[in-house]
């Protein structure tokens, strides 16, 4: 597919953005611009931030503000969907590697109206590595491009890897060289139906440890000539024309 491993240059990661080096804050914001190709639902499986000791932080349902189309944190406060597990506090819960709802986080999304997910910490958090986890039932509406800001100073923007449904018990990303080498077991082992931790790693530091262990999970998106077409051309539309039609469209129901 278009997309592939971290480069590395010169001793160094080569990223999409390159982030300030051990950023620090009380306000992290990430802005979810864009879906991979759904029109009215976005979904993120899993977000994990780790400090400049390679420790996880803990983030508890007070740290997370979550703004979503129609002021809704997820789609379990609309009204059709009520009831349903895909709440904001499972982007924190640490069950990542999903692929069944109950792990997972799903809210209603209209283009040109990003996602607003907010951790906010009493302490001053710094960041040495981020991973995300994408949506996973339905990859189409993963979340395709984000911005991260602490404390309202832009510390990266990019893309999130694609899930990749795994097909006949074949490791989902053999074929591509960004994973190769981190499945070392046999294709055969993953036949147990164990989705391959498809996890994205975003690094904010030059340590040589973190970054032997995570450089093959950096993701790089190679931008196709007609994706550019399309996106000059969905700016166009944006607010125009098009922006009309998308408020009149009906957001159909989700399984």
């Amino acid at each position: 597919g278009m997309g592939g491993v971290g480069l590395e240059i010169g001793g160094g990661l080569l990223q999409e953005y390159e982030p300030p080096t051990l950023p620090s804050g009380y306000v992290f914001k990430f802005v979810l611009l864009s879906t991979w190709d759904d029109r009215f639902y976005m979904g993120l499986n899993g977000i994990e931030l780790f400090d400049q000791f390679d420790q996880v932080v803990r983030i508890s349902q007070e740290n997370l503000h979550v703004v979503c189309t129609g002021g809704v944190s997820s789609v379990a406060e609309l009204p059709e969907c009520h009831g349903d597990p895909r709440t904001a506090d499972k982007l924190i819960d640490g069950v990542n590697s999903t692929t069944t709802d109950h792990h997972t986080w799903l809210a209603p999304y209209r283009r040109g109206h990003p996602a607003l997910v907010c951790l906010i910490f009493e302490e001053p958090v710094t960041l040495s590595l981020l991973k995300l986890w994408n949506y996973s039932k339905t990859p189409g509406r993963g979340v395709r491009e984000l911005q991260l800001s602490i404390d309202d100073v832009l510390v990266y923007k990019g893309h999130v890897r694609k899930f990749e449904a795994c097909v006949g018990g074949e490791s989902p990303a053999s074929a591509s060289p960004a994973s190769a080498s981190t499945n070392n077991a046999p294709a055969s082992s993953s036949t147990n139906n164990a989705p391959l931790d498809q996890a994205q790693s975003i690094l904010f530091t030059n340590d040589r440890l973190v970054v032997a262990r995570e450089r093959h999970s950096v993701y790089v998106h190679f931008k196709s000539e007609t994706e550019d077409m399309l996106f000059i051309d969905s700016s166009v539309n944006e607010g125009g024309v098009g922006g009309v039609e998308m408020g009149t469209e009906v957001r159909p129901g989700t399984s």
